[in-house]
């Protein structure tokens, strides 16, 4: 080996990009201190962290000052690299009061947590995100045998979750469109399929579409104080320029709830209201449409394209 060169400790080796930027990290300027001093339990923790192919992070100290892994770098995203060796409660700051209660219990009681398919709203690419993580807090002890770190193990279930949840809507539309028993109140029965999921939907309402006027027929929440009973899409600018678009385009169409005016919106699953409001106009066989629908969008989501494709 050159003499330049610095001899790698087994337990500091291979983990990929984690792996070389743990191993350059200045370690001495955190409350960790340098590798050389680290307890045997910290060093085992992060053997198998690198090794493992799972997301893992591991949080030390007082702080718990964060480690993770290559995998563990899609739960973190925009916070990468930044978090590496910042403090749990500084990283995950926006779900801090929904972990910190099982931190406590890890390090302040010395038993282990586990929570499956546990929704967080996270800050970690610019935007809030609703994600779901199945995972568990393990604490691990220190040279004196009490709690000197954790090491979380995760899954996640976003995916699967929002799909799963999507899918019921759509079978249960699928249903109704496909049932001739259903004729009768169509409206009534579609806003109530799509009532059993205000996550996606936190509100909607149904418009018929008259003589070239947009005529409010029915929502899914009580209070439709917020809902114009007609639109005129050629009044044009705010939601009647969506309905426009929606009418000549026959696609769905976006607005931003702002264009909509003043207005209190129902929040549906969520403790916030909708930013984006969709109109999806409703037809057959590729005639004019004969009704629009007009929804709020999850505030948790970005519209991408298997977003939109869900409400197409």
């Amino acid at each position: 080996m050159a003499q330049h060169e610095k001899a790698i400790p087994d337990f500091l080796s291979g983990g990929g990009e984690l792996g070389e930027r743990i191993r350059d990290f200045d370690w001495a300027g955190t409350p960790l201190g340098p590798v050389a001093q680290w307890p045997q339990s910290l060093r085992t923790c992060v053997r198998i962290m690198l090794a493992s192919r799972q997301p893992i992070w591991i949080g030390w100290g007082p702080e718990l000052i964060k480690l993770y892994n290559d995998p563990y770098k899609a739960i973190v995203g925009g916070k990468h690299p930044w978090a590496l060796g910042k403090p749990a409660s500084v990283v995950w700051r926006e779900i801090w009061d929904d972990i910190a209660p099982m931190l406590d219990t890890v390090m302040g009681k010395d038993q282990g947590t586990y929570v499956e398919a546990q929704l967080l709203i996270m800050e970690r690419n610019g935007y809030p995100e609703e994600t779901y993580y199945t995972f568990s807090y393990t604490p691990v002890p220190g040279e004196d045998g009490r709690p000197a770190g954790m090491i979380c193990f995760n899954t996640d279930d976003t995916e699967r979750i929002i799909s799963e949840r999507q899918l019921r809507t759509l079978t249960r539309l699928g249903k109704l469109l496909t049932d001739p028993s259903t004729n009768d109140g169509v409206v009534t029965k579609l806003l109530e399929a799509i009532c059993e999921n205000p996550h996606d939907f936190p509100f909607a309402a149904f418009y018929s579409w008259e003589k070239g006027l947009a005529h409010c027929a029915g929502a899914t929440v009580e209070d439709q104080a917020f809902l114009d009973r007609q639109i005129d899409p050629k009044a044009g600018g705010g939601i009647a320029a969506a309905f426009a678009r929606a009418s000549s385009s026959r696609s769905l169409q976006l607005a931003d709830v702002a264009q909509w005016g003043d207005r209190k919106l129902p929040t549906g699953a969520w403790q916030v209201p909708p930013r984006q409001v969709g109109i999806l106009p409703i037809s057959t066989s590729g005639k004019e449409p004969y009704g629009f629908l007009l929804f709020g969008l999850n505030p948790y989501r970005l519209v991408d394209e298997p977003y939109a494709g869900f409400f197409s």
